[in-house]
């Protein structure tokens, strides 16, 4: 059937008397004058500082349209952490803020939390906000990184609030401390440091915590991690159950897993978040991260489980080098 123009002309009408008429103020363009939308142009983030340390290189930059600050280390493409500079005390990144969801699987108040991997200082920072009397601990093996935390990112010791520099993993086979919660974020060029990932470090990870603790590893998605399925049947192997919780806007999966046997479901989590929110009244909404939760099983996983002998991690860091 055909529309006959007659139809069609007052529609047409309708909106060119009305872009005809419209306000200044909402007219297309800068001070209504342009006929179509004016890109901004691409910024340049200027870089406040820079560092070959020991272990890695490092880069602070800073973008003043956005009032935000960042750190970068040898993959200089990726950030790996950052603040807003007029509001330090929110957390900027998503993959932070959903990694406070492990905070519903614990048992009873936190009284001793581990940060493995310091980065910009802003998850122990943050923590200490909501849990001021909780004893907190982050490992971190470049003394660089734990300069800049201070320096640029309003990262400060407090009373209840320690820094250990030295290799993650040593910290905990050595250490008699026992965690209530333990966040493993320790990344260098974009990838973990393999000994990071293993059976075996896992099994040292277990003897740090206490009856009821709860693990939290930050873990790229596939599309940026290799190992991603080797890294998930790594931790189902050492774990009784994984629990996901994938990020919306980013690359970011959060892994939360415990010792105990018993399986925590999607309603439970939300409860606990629901609860905790109305507690704590975090600024960042809890009850609904609970809506990303899926529960891993390895059917289908055909993956190589990573230990010392096969964890092929920094290997293929090299690789990608080339």
């Amino acid at each position: 059937m055909k529309i006959s123009a007659l139809k069609v002309l007052p529609l047409f009408f309708f909106i060119s008397v009305s872009l005809l008429f419209m306000p200044a103020a909402h007219a297309i363009g800068t001070g209504g004058d342009l006929p179509r939308p004016k890109k901004l142009p691409p910024e340049i983030e200027d870089v406040i500082y820079e560092k070959n340390s020991l272990y890695q290189f490092i880069k602070i930059t800073e973008s003043k349209r956005r009032g935000e600050r960042y750190i970068q280390n040898t993959n200089r493409m990726l950030k790996q952490g950052g603040v807003y500079i007029n509001e330090p005390d929110k957390l900027l990144f998503e993959y932070t803020r959903l990694s406070f969801i492990g905070l519903a699987f614990l048992e009873q108040e936190p009284k001793d939390a581990l940060f493995i991997g310091m980065g910009a200082g802003v998850m122990p920072r943050y923590f200490h906000k909501y849990y001021p009397d909780t004893n907190i601990d982050s490992v971190e093996i470049d003394p660089d990184v734990y300069d800049v935390a201070k320096k640029y990112f309003f990262y400060k010791d407090e009373k209840t609030m320690k820094v250990y520099i030295k290799d993650g993993r040593v910290f905990m086979k050595k250490s008699k401390k026992k965690y209530d919660i333990i966040f493993l974020d320790a990344y260098q060029g974009g990838h973990i440091p393999f000994h990071l990932t293993t059976r075996e470090f896992f099994q040292v990870v277990k003897k740090r915590l206490k009856p009821g603790g709860v693990i939290v590893a930050n873990i790229l998605a596939e599309d940026r991690n290799r190992f991603y399925y080797s890294m998930m049947k790594t931790y189902k192997k050492e774990f009784p159950h994984l629990y996901m919780f994938e990020g919306f806007a980013s690359d970011n999966y959060i892994f939360v897993t415990r010792v105990e046997d018993t399986k925590i479901d999607k309603f439970t989590v939300w409860q606990n978040a629901s609860k905790l929110q109305d507690e704590k009244k975090f600024d960042i909404y809890l009850p609904e991260m609970s809506n990303a939760y899926s529960y891993y099983s390895e059917d289908d996983n055909k993956a190589e489980i990573l230990t010392d002998d096969f964890a092929p991690v920094n290997l293929y860091k090299h690789m990608s080098a080339d």
